[in-house]
């Protein structure tokens, strides 16, 4: 049976990495990268909001059935959207994130490039696109490649993602009481 890292197990790798650069500016992004996406595992919307500008924000998506363009996350250009884009995935009674396995970080002058296999439980509605069926009541684990790139203001802060994702490697139901599996584990697939 295959199994991931938890959450837990990718926040490790994440502040061991940011412990070992030593590039002041290149530590704080990746200290904004993590507190944003952990605050997404922990479903703590204050604490994302705190890693974002408070000037222009941008989102793009491309990918994968469950972001697509025409979803209307492209249209976020602020900090209320943003709010309103986090508070409805938390009501949904997901997580917003989950681990990441296999990653990989570059740097440019304007911000960080995270490559990484994701995983997260969502609801069946988001999958309404997938190529096999889905029960729309149901949740599903699904895991997949991902590429984000995050750019940053004159003060650090995240002024949005640019998001492109994978097809799916692995959309699997499961139980609703899985969903917090992936912050502690163990979750295995079959």
């Amino acid at each position: 049976m295959p199994s991931f890292s938890t959450a837990r197990q990718s926040l490790a790798r994440l502040d061991a990495r940011i412990a070992a650069e030593p590039d002041a500016q290149r530590k704080g992004w990746l200290t904004v990268h993590r507190d944003h996406w952990w605050g997404e595992v922990i479903n703590d919307v204050d604490m994302v909001m705190d890693t974002m500008s408070h000037g222009p924000i941008s989102y793009s998506f491309d990918g994968h059935p469950f972001m697509m363009p025409e979803g209307g996350m492209a249209s976020i250009v602020d900090r209320a959207g943003t709010r309103a884009m986090y508070d409805g995935v938390v009501a949904l009674g997901v997580r917003m994130a989950g681990p990441f396995d296999d990653e990989r970080v570059l740097f440019d002058d304007h911000g960080v490039v995270v490559y990484a296999v994701l995983s997260a439980i969502y609801p069946g509605v988001f999958l309404t696109r997938h190529s096999e069926p889905v029960d729309p009541e149901g949740i599903y684990l699904v895991r997949w490649p991902n590429v984000t790139m995050m750019r940053f203001d004159a003060d650090g802060l995240m002024m949005g993602e640019d998001i492109i994702n994978g097809a799916p490697i692995l959309v699997q139901q499961v139980d609703r009481s899985q969903v917090d599996m992936l912050v502690d584990g163990p979750l295995e697939t079959a």
